[in-house]
């Protein structure tokens, strides 16, 4: 369901029960009731589960739409130490075959780019750039950068809800936390449970059930990072006919985007590398307007 490794916060209700004034034994697994035991189990509450589903349903409708996007992202240090780093981005897509990205964080700066054919990644700072052939849909591309590059497309779930990559089956507790307002707009909060991952989604209530906030948390890491986005929406939205398409700045550099294994060396994620300065100087032709 949810792809990227990331966390969110656990709402538990009855929390404060915890901390009674007289602190009661355990009773052994052994001896507890079939009631007892029926509580422990994760729920499925079909009312969150029809909602995502309601929200999938309306996303793969959207054809034309942007999405200002505030975010952030637990990184583990090798000491340990949790950091945090905040990014802003701005997404513009028209189905079914064209993409603009713009990511902004404390640290780096990156614009991806695609227009049904190529799909490019664009680093204005460092001045390099990576292109490589893409296939004719988002879904496709979004599968394409993972399985060959390790890159995740930004907001690459707006993309996937709804389709038939969702496998709802994969979540083992689903509950509705209730209603909230987020930034002035009515939501309701849900929460999931799956395999290494916890996470939150508030939906906008009425005829336009878009998601507004995620929280996601890894379960299966000692340190249970966080990941969490606000969104905010303009449905369809008539996007200039360039938007999609990329040009290379005057002095940019076009490099190349290493594979998953690819040359000898490099693993983990897709990046964009400086060039080998043993190898022919990066090509600098600018693409005719």
């Amino acid at each position: 369901m949810i792809t990227q490794r990331s966390t969110s916060i656990l709402i538990t209700l009855g929390l404060a029960l915890a901390a009674t004034a007289e602190a009661k034994p355990a009773k052994p697994q052994a001896f507890a009731s079939e009631s007892e035991k029926k509580k422990q189990e994760p729920e499925i509450d079909q009312k969150a589960i029809d909602a995502l589903k309601d929200m999938g349903a309306f996303l793969q409708k959207q054809t034309s739409f942007s999405v200002k996007t505030r975010a952030e992202t637990d990184y583990i240090l090798d000491d340990g130490q949790k950091v945090k780093i905040a990014s802003q981005g701005d997404l513009r897509v028209r189905r079914p075959d064209q993409l603009r990205a713009d990511v902004t964080s404390d640290r780096k700066e990156r614009q991806f780019f695609y227009d049904g054919k190529t799909f490019t990644m664009y680093g204005p700072k460092l001045g390099f750039y990576s292109s490589v052939p893409a296939p004719p849909t988002l879904g496709e591309l979004a599968d394409d950068l993972s399985t060959k590059y390790g890159l995740q497309l930004p907001m690459v779930d707006l993309f996937r809800w709804g389709s038939d990559e969702v496998d709802v089956s994969d979540i083992t507790s689903a509950m509705v936390v209730g209603p909230a307002k987020l930034n002035g707009i009515d939501t309701d909060q849900y929460a999931f449970r799956q395999k290494g991952v916890d996470w939150q989604v508030w939906i906008e209530r009425g005829p336009k059930p878009v998601p507004r906030k995620i929280v996601l948390t890894t379960t299966d890491d000692p340190a249970r990072p966080e990941y969490a986005v606000e969104m905010s929406w303009t449905l369809g939205v008539t996007h200039d006919a360039g938007d999609f398409a990329f040009k290379a700045p005057e002095g940019s550099q076009k490099i190349a985007i290493a594979e998953i294994g690819l040359p000898s060396g490099v693993s983990g994620s897709a990046r964009m590398r400086e060039p080998d300065k043993t190898q022919p100087k990066p090509d600098k032709t600018q693409p005719k307007k």
